[in-house]
């Protein structure tokens, strides 16, 4: 039975070291070594190899071998997205970073419309509003957001589809969205047209990413419908940018010390808040996992009738 460079048999799956053993060889080996993961995966479509067999040659393969499969037929490109959804996000991390913009659109692609498919057949209360909030596709999130900017770039320069560039301004950082021509090098025209493919979400990005407000107001000042329903958002966006910088020096503060110390702080800094803003911190904090429900319940109830004394004697009760 035909076998790779390391003496591994069509019908067996790939050493869970093969990737790395060939990392350490010199450039002529890497050259000459015989990799037969697609050999693999066109068994494993025919139903002649095992599971094992076919994802670790999925995981120890070159992601060149991977493209090269993947844009060949549609059945090849079900079967990879098929292996991205079933493997932990962060081992297959790697393997998508080495992907091209070109790969990374059409896989994107095809998620986009698997994902719009089945919330389309979904009850209401079941629909998620963005993809990345689904499991399956979770591995968009862990890409870095360098390459994901590529990709945003490819999107609307080559692809020239807006909508579903406009997609991943939702999990790239703040402080990537709020200085989006560093890393795309696009012009306010490109930048526009990403923008506006958001639809009546683009009200959303400011208050998602306040630092981003003044260049979005400056961006689309000849638009007047645009222009005119961002300039009434100015202290909403005021509001929210506090809670984004309170929320991050509390979620440090909380990281470095003891709970009850930290209960102390997060009392102190949110006291004399008005109560609703406070109330949003603390849900930040909670879905982080940095305080539960308990300790946002008491917080909350201190900030409206408590004081600091009180919290002190009953810290003990919050650890």
């Amino acid at each position: 039975m035909e076998s790779c460079t390391f003496g591994v048999n069509l019908d067996l799956p790939c050493p869970i070291d093969c990737k790395n053993t060939l990392a350490k060889k010199t450039r002529k080996e890497k050259e000459n070594f015989e990799c037969i993961a697609e050999k693999k995966f066109d068994l494993f479509l025919q139903e002649r190899v095992t599971f094992g067999v076919g994802v670790s040659a999925f995981l120890q393969a070159h992601p060149s071998v991977l493209e090269e499969f993947f844009h060949k037929s549609a059945e090849n490109k079900e079967l990879i997205t098929y292996f991205l959804y079933i493997n932990d996000p962060a081992s297959v991390k790697d393997i998508i970073e080495n992907f091209s913009p070109r790969t990374l659109a059409a896989l994107f692609k095809s998620d986009f419309t698997s994902f719009k498919n089945i919330m389309a057949s979904s009850p209401r209360d079941k629909r998620y509003k963005s993809i990345f909030k689904v499991k399956s596709y979770r591995y968009w999130t862990y890409i870095n957001s360098q390459k994901i900017c590529d990709t945003i770039v490819y999107f609307i320069r080559e692809a020239k589809e807006a909508e579903l560039a406009a997609q991943f301004l939702i999990i790239l950082p703040s402080n990537i969205v709020s200085n989006l021509r560093d890393f795309t090098g696009f012009t306010p025209e490109e930048e526009i047209i990403l923008y506006r493919a958001l639809g009546d979400e683009i009200y959303e990005l400011p208050i998602q990413t306040p630092q981003i407000y003044d260049h979005m107001i400056s961006l689309f000042a000849d638009d007047i419908e645009i222009f005119m329903i961002l300039s009434t958002m100015e202290e909403l966006i005021k509001r929210q940018k506090q809670i984004l910088e309170l929320t991050e020096k509390l979620l440090i503060y909380t990281e470095k010390n003891r709970i009850d110390l930290s209960i102390q702080f997060i009392y102190s800094e949110l006291n004399g808040l008005e109560i609703g803003t406070a109330s949003e911190i603390l849900n930040q904090m909670q879905e982080k996992q940095m305080i539960t429900t308990s300790q946002r319940e008491l917080i909350l109830s201190f900030l409206k009738n408590g004081s600091l004394d009180i919290l002190k004697r009953l810290r003990n009760d919050l650890l």
